[in-house]
């Protein structure tokens, strides 16, 4: 019944953005926990997205009675969405200080942040270009949710986007698995500061010989992320820095080589940790 017009108008008023929203969610909820939700996902990134002190805009209200907009219905990483939530269950006269702990709240901001996320996978599988937009605005927010302890890791990941060192724009890691060669042991990754400058690593030669895709991780989030999450749906993520590569056909030994690496490991002494050969 409410017009895309009434939407947009509405989105203006809880927001106080000029932009019209990217997406619109309106869900009744009903069972154990029985709730409306209206949210927002913005079609521009709002000035202060990183500032520390951003309040997370999802304002909660009680049988259409506002309460606050301290309730954190939404984690800090879909920090982007705006909008409200309309609970039947909470008591009108509940405080501030016992929302913090009510086990209600709990189940509604899971059951948000689950909605928020299969929206954005099923956005991201439609129509890739419109999300791509998403991705550029949002996306380094959305991968924080990575770096805690108690998120839904793997449904994060489903709905993150990643340059490549073999194709122009973003691919999923989905779609990076789908097309894994058989050997292949794991999900390479090459961090670094910009897109550019990682393409051009040296690193990725061996890994460009043998036809092995790598994906670049440059967002300052990502230097975090990497150390909590090992592996997506049984494939681990390895660094290409520390992984090895086999060999793409056996090659005889260099003659002499073993005398070089014992010289050099004199010369170089404490300064290196080891001397090897690699097929990088």
């Amino acid at each position: 019944e409410v017009t895309a017009e009434q939407y947009k108008e509405f989105y203006h008023h809880v927001a106080h953005q000029v932009d019209e929203p990217w997406m619109t969610l309106h869900n009744k909820m009903e069972g154990k926990t029985s709730y409306t939700n209206l949210l927002f996902i913005p079609s521009r990134k709002p000035f202060d997205l990183f500032t520390p002190e951003r309040r997370r805009r999802v304002k909660l209200y009680v049988k259409r009675v506002f309460i606050t907009e301290d309730a954190n219905i939404v984690p800090a990483y879909l920090r982007f969405v705006q909008g409200v939530v309309d609970s039947e269950d909470l008591p009108l006269n509940i405080s501030r200080e016992t929302l913090q702990h009510n086990p209600l709240i709990g189940r509604i901001s899971e059951s948000v942040t689950k909605k928020v996320l299969a929206e954005l996978k099923k956005k991201m599988e439609k129509a890739p270009e419109e999300y791509t937009k998403f991705w550029q605005n949002f996306g380094a927010v959305l991968k924080e949710g990575l770096c805690e302890s108690t998120t839904p890791k793997e449904k994060i990941l489903e709905v993150c986007q990643f340059h490549s060192s073999t194709q122009e724009g973003t691919t999923s890691l989905d779609a990076y698995v789908e097309r894994m060669k058989p050997e292949q042991e794991g999900i390479y990754f090459l961090l670094g500061d910009r897109i550019e400058t990682l393409r051009n690593h040296p690193q990725l030669e061996g890994f460009r010989k043998q036809g092995i895709k790598v994906l670049l991780f440059a967002d300052h989030v990502d230097d975090f992320w990497v150390n909590v999450v090992q592996d997506y749906k049984g494939k681990a993520l390895k660094s290409v820095t520390k992984a090895e590569l086999k060999a793409a056909e056996e090659k005889p030994q260099i003659e002499g080589m073993e005398k070089l690496i014992t010289t050099l490991k004199e010369i170089y002494g404490e300064e290196v940790r080891d001397v090897r050969t690699t097929h990088k």
